[in-house]
């Protein structure tokens, strides 16, 4: 299949679980297929949900060809060239390995993995099958903050110091909820903080995290709240918050990147469309000026460039992403593991 799927210059996309956030990834792959280049290789072709009737609106909605009511339909269509994986992350790993093991590249939403242990297996289903597989961290592919990154490479801001960001929602306790389920590996790290780290790592250059602490509030077996703190190999720290059951205030998804010269305000980080550059008056810190703005709006909604990259990569014969790689993704879960063990946080399969 995956020879055929070179020749035929194109990709047959199928969403599994058609949740909030798969109705986000087909509005992008509407979009990309009448705005970008890479649009005449998506083909928006196959759903399946435990639900036929769900599955079949989903179809309608979106103009999938195929509806199916159940994953293992899905999986065992030999036309389905790619998955994107939306069910919730606890079950992200046997769907992960399901769709590799019957031939479907794989895209799947964060966190890709609960455990570095679940990820190296995903990894290895892959390359065992000669498959793409990427964990979809659209930040990633964010156009404001790869043009953040170029403003502090270039120096503007100086020496980069600290970065500081939130990441707190509140949603009202139900233990059903998946972020109040530790059976569906629920808790604000995973969920929020994810983007924080991210975040960070990503402005670092990925550089190793050569000392970490954190505080944590638990409720019903998994974090609601936590307040973390990393420092890179290069010194430089980041401290962050993350929440499940309660808002931080103003700003509350927001960052601030500070440099020895001024400071970058980036709005909603995770999903940013827009940042502000600013440097010091004075040497107080306290009198600065806004010398930048950044005011990138998305093509569509920001999902469709990972979904253009995998496409583009899968195309290519490609089975790692060159931005968003396997060695990123394992740094990334590796560090949530290393926080999860020092609160005793542990899922019921662990």
């Amino acid at each position: 299949m995956y020879y055929n799927l070179l020749m035929k210059n194109f990709v047959n996309w199928a969403i599994l679980a058609p949740g909030t956030i798969a109705n986000s990834m087909a509005t992008a792959m509407q979009g990309a297929i009448s705005k970008s280049k890479t649009g005449k290789q998506i083909r928006t072709y196959a759903v399946a949900s435990r639900s036929n009737e769900r599955a079949k609106e989903f179809a309608a909605r979106f103009n999938f060809k195929k509806a199916y009511g159940s994953y293992e339909e899905l999986f065992e269509d030999s036309d389905v060239d790619a998955v994107y994986i939306a069910n919730p992350h606890a079950f992200h790993h046997d769907s992960a390995i399901q769709a590799l093991n019957n031939g479907k590249h794989v895209l799947c939403e964060k966190p890709a993995g609960c455990s570095v242990n679940q990820l190296q297996n995903m990894i290895f289903t892959a390359k065992k099958n000669n498959l793409f597989f990427m964990e979809a961290m659209w930040t990633a592919f964010n156009p404001t903050i790869l043009n953040i990154i170029k403003i502090i490479k270039n120096g503007e801001i100086g020496q980069l110091k600290h970065i500081e960001s939130r990441f707190c929602n509140r949603i009202p306790y139900d233990p059903k909820h998946r972020l109040y389920a530790p059976e569906l590996a629920g808790g604000a790290l995973l969920d929020l903080g994810i983007y924080n780290i991210y975040f960070a790592m990503m402005i670092n250059d990925f550089l190793p995290i050569i000392n970490h602490s954190s505080a944590v509030r638990m409720l019903n077996g998994v974090d609601v709240w936590n307040s973390i703190n990393l420092t890179f190999q290069n010194n430089v720290t980041t401290s962050f918050q993350s929440a499940a059951d309660m808002p931080a205030g103003s700003d509350t998804h927001d960052a601030i990147i500070f440099g020895t010269k001024g400071f970058i305000t980036v709005k909603n980080f995770f999903m940013t469309e827009h940042a502000k550059l600013h440097l010091y008056k004075s040497e107080s810190g306290n009198n600065n000026k806004i010398t930048k703005k950044l005011d990138i709006p998305f093509m569509i909604n920001g999902y469709e460039y990972e979904l253009i990259h995998a496409t583009e990569c899968i195309l290519a014969g490609k089975t790692d992403s060159h931005i968003h790689t396997w060695e990123k993704t394992k740094k990334l879960c590796n560090i949530m593991d290393t926080l999860r063990k020092d609160w005793s946080m542990k899922y019921a399969w662990e």
